[in-house]
C-alpha cells in the first residue's frame, strides 16, 4: 500500500458508489486527522482510510480490497467504521473479533427531503447543552463528552427544547459525516420530535451539498421505521467492529 497527500487521487474511486463511500468522503471533507492509503498511486482501485482507532476500507474489486486488508499493519487493536459487511467478511478470515455492531446505512436523495414533515420548532444545540447530550449518550465514556463538544462546535446539529430552553430530542452530524448521536428523552417520545429533528438535520446537510446519510443497527426496529417513513433509502449492511 502507498500513502498519499492528495485527494484528488482518488476521486474517481470515491465517486465509483457515491453511497459506499460517504463515510470515507465524510472524513475527507471534515477534515479530520486521516492516513490515506491506496493500492497504487497512478491507478488507486482500493483506499484504506486510517484516523486514529477508525479504519475506513473500499474498492469496487474485492480482491483488491483482501490484499489491501492482508497488508495492513496491525500492531495495536483497531476498529472499522461503517465498512460494507464483505470487507468485515474478509477480515474475521485474518483477525479475530473483538466486538461488532451490524448497522443499515440509509441515505437520504435531495429530492426526497419534505420539510412539510417538520411539526415542531428546532433549532441548533450549543455547547451548554453537550452535558445533557452526554447523560443519553449510548456510549457515553470518560471522551464522549469532549467528543459530543466537538460535534456541536464544528457541525450542524438539531434539537427540540422544552419551555424551559432544555433540549428534549437531538442529532447532530459526526466526524464522519453521518447523522447520529440521535435521542429523544423517554418521556416526550411519541409527538413526531424524532422526526422533526432528523428532517431539520437532513436539510442542513442537504444545503451544505453533502448526502444525509446515517448508521441504524440491525435491531433498532423504532429508528428503521422512523428513517424510511421521512424518506431515507436502505443501501445495505455496514459493520462497526473492532480486531484484537
Amino acid at each position: 500500500m502507498k500513502k498519499i497527500n492528495n485527494t484528488r487521487a482518488i476521486e474517481k474511486l470515491i465517486n465509483y458508489d457515491k453511497i459506499a463511500t460517504l463515510n470515507v468522503l465524510g472524513r475527507i471533507t471534515h477534515k479530520n486527522k486521516t492516513n490515506i492509503y491506496v493500492d497504487n498511486i497512478e491507478n488507486p482501485k482500493g483506499i484504506i482510510l486510517q484516523s486514529d482507532y477508525w479504519n475506513t476500507i473500499y474498492s469496487p474489486y474485492d480482491e483488491v480490497a483482501e490484499n489491501m486488508i492482508k497488508e495492513m499493519k496491525y500492531d495495536e487493536n483497531k476498529g472499522f467504521s461503517g465498512v460494507l459487511k464483505k470487507y468485515y467478511d474478509i477480515i474475521k478470515k485474518y483477525k479475530d473479533i473483538e466486538w461488532e455492531e451490524p448497522c443499515y446505512l440509509y441515505y437520504m436523495d435531495k429530492d426526497a427531503l419534505d420539510y412539510t414533515k417538520v411539526k415542531h420548532k428546532v433549532e441548533a444545540l450549543r455547547l451548554e447543552h453537550a452535558e445533557i447530550v452526554n447523560e443519553f449518550y449510548t456510549y457515553k465514556s470518560e471522551h464522549s463528552l469532549e467528543y459530543i463538544k466537538g460535534c456541536i462546535k464544528k457541525r450542524p446539529s438539531s434539537a427540540v427544547f422544552d419551555k424551559d430552553g432544555n433540549p428534549i430530542s437531538w442529532a447532530v452530524i459526526r466526524e464522519d459525516g453521518s447523522m447520529g448521536i440521535m435521542y429523544t428523552r423517554e418521556e416526550y417520545r411519541g409527538k413526531g420530535l424524532a422526526a422533526s429533528v432528523s428532517i431539520d438535520l437532513a436539510k442542513k446537510v442537504i444545503d451544505n451539498n453533502w448526502t444525509p446519510y446515517v448508521h441504524i443497527v440491525t435491531s433498532n426496529t423504532p429508528s428503521i421505521a422512523l428513517a424510511e417513513s421521512i424518506g431515507f433509502k436502505r443501501y445495505g449492511e455496514v459493520m462497526w467492529f473492532g480486531i484484537k
